[in-house]
């Protein structure tokens, strides 16, 4: 499947950005202790077997068994924990960092046990958290502690992983044979071709040179498609 795209990436390291041209990648190559599922509404477990609070200001989360990195590298309750705590210590301007600024503290109270201490008690908010721009679980062995990892380099343990990598250009995801969570790939590969003007995007839709267009068209060129006995135009609800 080849997706088309506007967006832009700022960077895979969910440390360094904050955007949606680089979340849409992090969503598949990286799991989330809860993330909404499509479609949804709550947040529902990922790489969690389950989420709650175990006091007003201590939000607990127990991980699934045998969760892997595409590399093959266990996903344990310290990948949490340093995922969280780089964020905080890097603090680059164009990342995530304010998302978790009711985060005391996190802990791994055992391999699969993370606890996350909050200022403000009984935050309604943190499961959502967990699913945003400051979720992605990473690789403690692979990333730095102290600074961003370069994009071709990133390791998750989401439904995909990087084939081939040219940024804001193309990208090839693959299927990811290690990951065994909720979203399962339903394509062995998808290609993401990114565009600088919409109506370029509008134009190969059209000719079938790519499958989908995805963020994003202009409202006109969404109408004049929709009157294309060859091309489909779905629509549904959305975040913005």
């Amino acid at each position: 499947i080849t997706i088309g795209t506007t967006d832009q990436v700022v960077a895979l390291d969910p440390a360094g950005s904050y955007d949606n041209g680089s979340l849409l990648l992090e969503d598949n190559l990286y799991q989330f202790l809860m993330n909404v599922p499509a479609g949804g509404k709550a947040p529902a477990p990922d790489a969690a077997d389950k989420c709650g609070f175990s006091s007003p200001t201590e939000y607990t989360c127990t991980l699934k068994p045998g969760l892997k990195f595409s590399n093959g590298d266990p996903l344990t309750a310290e990948d949490v924990v340093f995922s969280f705590n780089r964020i905080n210590k890097i603090n680059d301007p164009n990342g995530p960092a304010s998302l978790i600024g009711n985060m005391t503290k996190v802990e791994a109270k055992d391999a699969s046990t993370v606890v996350f201490t909050l200022k403000n008690p009984n935050d309604q908010t943190w499961p959502f958290v967990l699913g945003t721009s400051a979720g992605p679980i990473v690789d403690s062995k692979v990333f730095p502690a102290d600074k961003l990892l370069s994009d071709d380099k990133v390791v998750g343990s989401g439904p995909f992983m990087l084939g081939s990598y040219n940024k804001n250009s193309l990208v090839q995801l693959k299927a990811n044979p290690n990951y065994t969570g909720p979203n399962k790939a339903k394509a062995s590969d998808i290609t993401l071709k990114y565009y600088t003007e919409s109506n370029n995007l509008k134009l190969d839709v059209q000719s079938g040179a790519i499958d989908i267009a995805w963020r994003s068209l202009a409202p006109t060129d969404v109408e004049s498609l929709s009157k294309d006995s060859n091309v489909k135009v779905l629509t549904g609800s959305g975040g913005e």
